[in-house]
């Protein structure tokens, strides 16, 4: 993966959404980009664990969990699937669990924070490659997604790294 820092991208480029929402790094990967691939969840995140299997090479998906009840968007089992899959990294609004698990899987993930419970299946499954807003971001399918411990920014095309 290039070299590249979120401040860095913010000094050198001009048309970008910076997020003013922090999520906390739960992946062995603490910086990674990509081409975005989007999910919308209220409760139940069965639309996540079909998008992980799909080839995720370059990729990061970006999941909105809309839904009122806490749940954990992401698990281990997600974490290691996207892995098998190559996809670079996930970002949520939503939460994540099996954290003691998922610092030691090879991928960027990050989320507001962690929640044991799981998402209740029987509520529906979420829409995939949508507009979604996590904070004060719009994100699009097609979007380019750059994030690190500083933070993460959405470009509307691949800058130039």
């Amino acid at each position: 993966m290039k070299n590249f820092t979120v401040p860095d991208i913010c000094d050198e480029n001009d048309n970008l959404q910076i997020s003013e929402l922090f999520l906390t790094s739960f992946g062995a990967i603490e910086k990674f980009y990509g081409q975005i691939c989007t999910a919308k969840c209220e409760h139940s995140n069965s639309i996540v664990k079909e998008l992980v299997q799909n080839d995720g090479e370059g990729k990061v998906l970006c999941i909105s969990h809309t839904g009122s009840d806490l749940c954990s968007m992401v698990g281990d089992q997600i974490a290691k699937t996207a892995v098998e899959n190559n996809w670079n990294g996930i970002i949520t609004n939503g939460y994540v669990r099996d954290i003691e698990v998922i610092k030691n899987i090879n991928i960027g993930l990050y989320a507001l924070n962690s929640y044991p419970k799981k998402t209740d299946k029987s509520k529906g499954t979420g829409e995939k490659n949508v507009s979604i807003q996590i904070g004060n971001v719009n994100i699009k399918p097609g979007y380019w997604i750059y994030v690190d411990t500083n933070g993460w920014v959405v470009a509307s095309k691949e800058l130039e790294l």
